[in-house]
């Protein structure tokens, strides 16, 4: 056995709890984590009965704010105003910083989307702190990058390499190797705007590398694709059309099609090769 679990067979348990008069003795805790299980599954008849299960056996004003939160990130009434007066009521409650930090974070990332980029970027520093004062690392991770998302949209490019750095050493910390994978090319990207082409070179192989041992082949395509455009902003056609090259053949081992912008790129930089 390998511990992974098949779609049919996390069906079959989804149901086991929720049919047969099982759904009446879902805690709300457990009514919202299997929100997410019953969406992938493409249940939404069970998403309906479960964040209504989860209203029902909510058992004080913490949980009843994490009820309301999962209507408003479902789009029901969903808006600014009432996310930001969620997460204050939240500050005001024992025990509420973390409903508080998740909050201010679906807030930030409405404001984001409006291009309200300043005020985006204010209310994830309130959603930070909330999550830094209880020690949610992992929820850290989500509010950096969203943070450095938002410097990048205000042009801020010292604040988001330094927001990616954060992040990156946080990844590190943790030992998650696929987010250590994506923070890099993300701080390669940031390194890459303002020319400094050998620190983003370096980010980018150590995130091919780890892509490689990772087997993530949506990891190495960023990758390659991105130091393919270091090389081809040097003119090094040769060096570029290689490492594009790697990425088709990490598809052909993995037994898959090579996307075509790969290989319509291998093309075009064969043709300026050819010019030369």
């Amino acid at each position: 056995m390998d511990g992974e679990v098949t779609p049919e067979q996390a069906d079959e348990v989804l149901r086991a709890l929720v049919d047969g008069g099982g759904m009446d003795h879902l805690d709300t805790a457990l009514a919202l984590r299997l929100l997410p299980l019953a969406e992938e599954l493409g249940h939404e008849d069970l998403v309906e009965r479960l964040l209504n299960q989860a209203d029902a056996a909510a058992s004080d004003a913490i949980e009843e704010g994490w009820v309301q939160l999962e209507h408003l990130r479902r789009g029901r009434d969903a808006d600014v105003d009432a996310l930001m007066a969620l997460g204050t009521d939240a500050e005001a409650m024992e025990g509420g910083a973390r409903l508080a930090a998740a909050a201010f974070h679906h807030g930030a990332l409405l404001l984001h989307a409006q291009e309200a980029h300043n005020e985006a970027h204010a209310v994830l520093g309130r959603s930070l702190r909330h999550r830094q004062s209880v020690g949610d690392e992992e929820g850290t991770v989500y509010g950096l990058a969203a943070r450095a998302a938002c410097e990048k949209a205000l042009d801020r490019v010292d604040d988001a390499i330094a927001t990616e750095t954060e992040r990156l050493g946080l990844l590190e910390r943790l030992g998650d190797d696929e987010g250590v994978m994506e923070a890099l090319a993300d701080l390669a990207h940031v390194h890459a705007t303002i020319g400094e082409v050998d620190i983003a070179s370096d980010h980018l192989k150590r995130s091919y590398e780890l892509a490689k041992d990772l087997q993530d082949l949506s990891g190495q395509l960023v990758a390659g694709w991105g130091l393919a455009d270091l090389a081809e902003i040097a003119e090094d056609w040769s060096t570029a059309m290689l490492q594009l090259s790697d990425v088709v053949h990490a598809f052909m081992a993995a037994g898959l099609p090579a996307p075509e912008p790969v290989r319509e790129r291998i093309q075009h930089l064969t043709a300026l090769a050819d010019q030369v």
